[in-house]
């Protein structure tokens, strides 16, 4: 970890990680490389970080420069990316960490963990079955509320449902000195796709690229026109208040905390980030799972987070030594601290510690987002898909929501125009990836 040139004989691993704008966001990271150094001496951990939007071109530059990284931390959208990139000489540039496990228990001592991942997050991170990468923090989106406000309104508990929250909209802005709306949330395609996954609909075929390369993609479905039909009644109604940006994260909370709405819907990775906020302006702050669809059966959220791939063909020295780490960063003392700094349960010893220890309970929206999380069916649809240039699927996503808002466009209309739209990138993305030669995609941006 330290800039000092290391010692001769010393096996260098270069780990590039995702950065996100959160301070001391890669802490726990760099905590474990230092403990992973003192137990391993004839190894050095040499960290860089990369914004999330544009690691996936970094690495794709390293290895036109002859330099890739032996471990890359991808965001989460980004995983059919890491997949689809080459090495120079064509063949995939990472192998699946399953694979390279095999069947060993331990790797330089250090016990292999891959069966302590929570199932739920295991099977994100996975493709056909196997295990491609290993997952380093895991998080979801849950509602946030002001508790004054909805007692002043008579709202005796949080929303669970989408006609349950439209009603509770209604009192807390019919109060004479409340709101003028009663929600915010940022028009994001991870959120429209976890509403997608809430009712059990896919958004790609071959089981959402679980079973097979996506090779269509469908942003019109009877899921994602309710979803959009009801947002559109919310925001005509004055409930829902959109900032009038696409991923605007930041506004909608901004919102929140100025009490300017009585709920947000956000990353559960703000939880103490808005707790300190609402303590600041004089509220106090309550949580609760998403508000889901009453009309449709209920399939689970899918998740967000980032995963750590191991790059092919490293020399074994390289190979044990990036494995190694891999397990060390996630053993159960490293993956409590994870915990600490943010992320929801990716192993099951760590969430039965800070369960135990009275932790999950103590700290804001953490045990509701991780049992929001644990409540998945597992099946395809709740899982979340897998496949290329989800950037610019999403793009196209929340331009078809921008329009339904406000420009009061027909869901169903302008959606299936979205389709067609981002069925073409999506085909523009897969003929890279099935030509041969394969060759790694041009559209790498993530997030």
């Amino acid at each position: 970890m330290s800039d000092a040139a290391a010692p001769a004989g010393t096996t260098t691993l270069d780990v590039w990680l995702t950065d996100h704008p959160i301070p001391d966001f890669n802490a726990p990271v760099k905590a474990a490389a230092e403990t992973f150094e003192r137990a391993h001496p004839g190894y050095r951990i040499r960290i860089r970080e990369i914004g999330y939007r544009d690691l996936p071109a970094a690495v794709a530059e390293a290895v036109a420069a002859g330099n890739p990284p032996d471990i890359a931390e991808y965001y989460f959208p980004a995983g059919q990316v890491a997949l689809d990139t080459r090495a120079a000489d064509g063949s995939e540039l990472f192998v699946p960490l399953e694979r390279a496990i095999g069947d060993r228990t331990k790797i330089l001592g250090e016990p292999v963990v891959l069966d302590d991942i929570v199932p739920v997050v295991r099977d994100y991170y996975s493709r056909g079955g196997e295990l491609v990468s290993m997952p380093t923090m895991a998080s979801t989106a849950i509602l946030f509320a002001n508790k004054g406000l909805l007692q002043r309104a008579g709202v005796e508990r949080l929303p669970s449902t989408w006609q349950e929250l439209t009603d509770a909209c209604a009192a807390v802005t019919a109060l004479p000195d409340g709101p003028a709306h009663g929600i915010a949330w940022p028009n994001h395609g991870w959120l429209i796709q976890m509403e997608l996954a809430a009712q059990g609909g896919l958004l790609s075929n071959s089981g959402n690229g679980r079973s097979g390369r996506s090779t269509r993609v469908t942003l019109d479905s009877p899921e994602i026109v309710a979803y959009a039909r009801w947002w559109q009644r919310l925001h005509q109604d004055g409930h829902y208040l959109y900032t009038g940006e696409p991923r605007d994260f930041w506004g909608a909370m901004e919102a929140f905390t100025q009490q300017r709405t009585a709920f947000v819907i956000t990353s559960s990775a703000t939880g103490p980030y808005l707790t300190g906020l609402a303590a600041e302006a004089g509220f106090e702050l309550t949580t609760g799972a998403l508000p889901r669809n009453e009309a449709a059966p209920y399939a689970g959220r899918s998740l967000g987070g980032q995963s750590m791939f191991l790059k092919a063909g490293l020399p074994k020295e390289k190979e044990d030594g990036a494995l190694a780490f891999t397990q060390h960063l996630l053993n159960p003392d490293h993956a409590v601290r994870r915990l600490h700094a943010g992320s929801l349960p990716v192993m099951r010893p760590a969430w039965e510690q800070v369960l135990a220890d009275g932790w999950a309970d103590q700290e804001p929206g953490f045990r509701v987002a991780a049992e929001q999380v644990m409540a998945s069916d597992r099946t395809p649809a709740a899982t979340g898909a897998l496949l290329g240039d989800i950037n610019g699927i999403n793009e196209e996503l929340t331009s078809a929501i921008h329009d339904v808002l406000l420009s009061g466009a027909d869901p169903a209309e302008r959606l299936r125009t979205a389709t067609e739209r981002a069925q073409a990138r999506l085909d523009r993305y897969n003929e890279a990836c099935l030509a041969y030669p394969p060759v790694t995609p041009e559209a790498l941006q993530a997030g």
